[in-house]
């Protein structure tokens, strides 16, 4: 039940400080989206500054378990493309405000704290991810295409549908882009599009 509402903590956190900032973000507006009181918050969390740093932490925590997931043999370039996308595209859709996150400075000192654990924890299993996408293309399996520039177009197709859902709805005239259904549609249609453009033999 604690570790629960530890969770819950977290999520609404997540939230609330990426809409409001760090500045602008009031404990007490988190304890109540809860439904708890400001002495639970400070139960787990001592301080606004430990709460963002443990929004942060679980986020890098669940990136770098997706990154380690990916298993090094038996080796299938495709199969680990799609399990990096898929894992990448569920992660976003979990924390929608990931990409405001990474902006967000803390006015305490440490409004790096996510890009350095990034560069810490996740710039290696991205070095890894260009790794495997090399090595499709040796194997004949990948066209020839720069991996970097793959990964970062991954990376920047999957964010920015989240991160600018708003501006997207109001293009298309549409609402409801965040929905389960929807979000299951679009990822199937980017993974085929980016396996048809990779893919030496795409399937027919």
């Amino acid at each position: 039940m604690e570790r629960d509402t530890r969770e819950l903590i977290l999520s609404a956190a997540e939230a609330v400080f990426a809409d409001k900032g760090f500045d602008g973000a009031r404990v007490k507006d988190i304890a109540s989206q809860v439904g708890v009181t400001h002495a639970v918050i400070h139960y787990h969390f001592h301080t606004k500054r430990d709460l963002y740093q443990a929004v942060v932490d679980r986020m890098v925590g669940e990136l770098v378990e997706l990154a380690t997931s990916i298993p090094r043999e038996p080796y299938d370039p495709r199969l680990k493309l799609e399990r990096f996308f898929y894992g990448f595209f569920d992660f976003a859709a979990r924390h929608p405000s990931f990409a405001r996150l990474a902006n967000l400075e803390t006015g305490h000192g440490d409004q790096h704290y996510l890009l350095d654990l990034v560069r810490e924890h996740l710039a290696p299993q991205y070095a890894k991810a260009r790794g495997f996408v090399s090595a499709g293309i040796t194997a004949g399996v990948f066209r020839q295409v720069d991996p970097e520039q793959l990964l970062t177009a991954i990376y920047g197709m999957i964010v920015s549908y989240f991160s600018d859902n708003p501006f997207i709805e109001a293009i298309l005239g549409e609402e409801g882009l965040l929905e389960e259904a929807v979000l299951e549609h679009r990822r199937d249609v980017l993974m085929q599009m980016i396996l048809r453009i990779l893919l030496v033999n795409p399937p027919a």
